[in-house]
């Protein structure tokens, strides 16, 4: 039952933004299934409504999900889909896991979860810091339009004493990455790892950060680097996005 649950829904997510329709063949190969068997179950959802063929023999999503879209948006924010997640990744991790924003030049804390620890770092939902320093900082500056950039980079530039192309070389790398981390940049002795969280519309308008003292994130980064990069798929996946990081295969 799993199985097919799985290839049913692997048929859905074969279609993206660029490619609104797609041929059989086309399904088949990126569902990884014999053209027979891929057959079959485009057949079903077309049956059921889901899936229209069109003139061309292409098939495409039907207004079905536009209907069950609407009833998505209507009652689930991100920080209802982002939560389970985040508190999971915080008993995992035992450290502080915070849903992040960009708004104007400033960073947003939209959710956060605590730990138990006596040494810990220390996010409350609400709080506006400049969008500046810090891994969460970076994680939203990095994935930013050319336009709503531009004034950032120059900003950052200036300030830490290097030249644009410097800074837009970090964020190229964090794009490549898919995370972004600090170490004491805004809090002396707090480290952070950030990595963004992907909508329906294949951009990126919040990030998921761990943060705590430096001693112990240095100490598991590669661990931490890992954790929250899934966290980040997970609520991406949850919010209707897709992330494909290599780092997530290996």
């Amino acid at each position: 039952m799993m199985r097919a649950v799985q290839r049913i829904l692997s048929v859905f997510e074969s279609f993206t933004t660029g490619k609104t329709s797609l041929t059989l063949h086309e399904i088949s190969n990126r569902i990884d299934l014999p053209k027979s068997t891929a057959f079959r179950i485009v057949q079903s959802l077309e049956k059921a409504g889901y899936l229209v063929r069109l003139e061309n023999q292409q098939y495409c999503l039907s207004f079905r999900f536009t209907r069950l879209a609407g009833l998505v948006g209507s009652t689930l924010g991100i920080r209802e889909v982002a939560r389970p997640v985040m508190t999971e990744l915080a008993k995992l991790t035992q450290e502080t896991v915070s849903l992040q924003m960009a708004k104007g030049d400033e960073r947003v804390c939209i959710d956060a979860v605590a730990t138990a620890s006596a040494l810990r770092s220390v996010s409350q939902p609400g709080e506006h810091v400049p969008l500046m320093d810090g891994a969460s900082s970076k994680a939203l500056l990095a994935y930013l339009t050319k336009q709503e950039a531009r004034p950032m980079v120059a900003r950052l530039a200036k300030a830490h004493k290097r030249t644009q192309a410097e800074t837009q070389a970090e964020f190229a790398a964090i794009r490549a990455n898919g995370y972004a981390v600090s170490h004491g940049e805004r809090v002396l002795g707090v480290s952070a790892i950030a990595a963004p969280i992907v909508g329906a519309d294949d951009q990126v308008h919040y990030c998921v950060s761990l943060a705590g003292p430096t001693v112990r994130v240095r100490s598991q980064q590669s661990k931490f680097v890992k954790l929250v990069l899934t966290a980040a798929a997970d609520i991406s996946s949850r919010y209707g996005g897709a992330v494909d990081n290599p780092q997530l295969r290996s």
